[in-house]
């Protein structure tokens, strides 16, 4: 087979750039040199890893496969190349972590701070967004999200059980209509978070013997946790939170939750990244790290007793 590590290292770069025109950039070649070289890769392993048009690519199953075991022999090459006079077991070079904003600023943040003090060698690149990832086309090692994806290939463990409760403070509650039953939140202001994962306007309510899909609305929208909990405590209206997010003001009563007997489905945070079976040494000492300090992440219920719901 006679395959260069230049022709490797191109294929990886053409994943993370997303086009082919983007990796020539960035490598300041042609198009057609970087698509001769994918071409060559191809014709030498006898299988097709990207799907190319015009206007898109993709990887395909076997691409999406080299693509994993690559990035693992790569980053153990560029250790080796780059081994200073040191030995051990830290974790070099630089990891890629996305989490979901409001989960991230506030729990995931302090954390990553942690880890490079136990890990001098290693920098960490946090970036905070409510949105889909592609783990592969965007170049991240880790992604913290809300549910699981779709990508089969890809590793996601629960980080976090995460309820949901839908709640106001008191100083809205003392003007507002009775609630008592789910179809009375169509009476109230309700607060809506609009961004990935949230349920946005459409509330999904579990009864004792069916769940009730309830179309809320209100005159403010948000894509921020953090602007949605000070709405909430200004008493400005009615909001579906994540348990995590507001265990302190349960607590203090400065909010109180709605609808006893009623509960809403969870909204769990899960850690996410590539085949457990080609991990690079970065990504596994974080995802141990962050196993090591699920308790400070994880919220107390604010409700014991509710039954969780998967």
């Amino acid at each position: 087979m006679n395959l260069s590590i230049a022709d490797l290292t191109t294929f990886v770069l053409v994943v993370r750039a997303g086009t082919i025109t983007e990796a020539g950039r960035r490598l300041g070649l042609s198009t057609a040199s970087i698509s001769k070289r994918m071409t060559r890769l191809e014709e030498e392993l006898g299988i097709r890893v990207l799907n190319r048009s015009s206007r898109a690519m993709s990887l395909t199953e076997e691409g999406k496969e080299l693509y994993h075991r690559l990035v693992v022999i790569l980053d153990d090459l560029d250790d080796s190349l780059s081994l200073a006079a040191k030995s051990g077991d830290n974790a070099k070079g630089v990891l890629r972590l996305i989490s979901t904003s409001g989960l991230g600023r506030s729990r995931i943040a302090p954390l990553v701070a942690e880890f490079t003090v136990e890990n001098p060698d290693l920098a960490v690149q946090l970036h905070l967004a409510d949105k889909h990832i592609d783990l592969i086309r965007d170049g991240y090692d880790i992604a913290i999200t809300v549910g699981q994806p779709a990508d089969s290939t890809l590793i996601a463990k629960r980080l976090l059980r995460n309820r949901c409760y839908i709640c106001a403070s008191p100083k809205y509650l003392a003007k507002a209509p009775p609630l008592r039953s789910p179809g009375d939140l169509k009476r109230h202001r309700c607060l809506v978070l609009d961004c990935y994962g949230s349920y946005r306007d459409l509330w999904p309510v579990n009864g004792p013997n069916h769940r009730e899909m309830v179309r809320v609305s209100g005159n403010l929208v948000t894509d921020s946790s953090e602007t949605l909990r000070d709405w909430l405590l200004d008493g400005l209206g009615i909001a579906l939170k994540s348990e995590w997010d507001i265990q302190e003001e349960i607590k203090a009563g400065t909010l109180v939750t709605l609808l006893e007997g009623y509960t809403v489905p969870n909204l769990d945070f899960y850690i996410v990244y590539a085949s457990r079976k080609h991990l690079p040494a970065k990504t596994k000492q974080f995802v141990e790290f962050l196993e090591r300090y699920t308790d400070r992440i994880a919220a107390t219920s604010v409700a014991p007793g509710t039954p969780d719901d998967d």
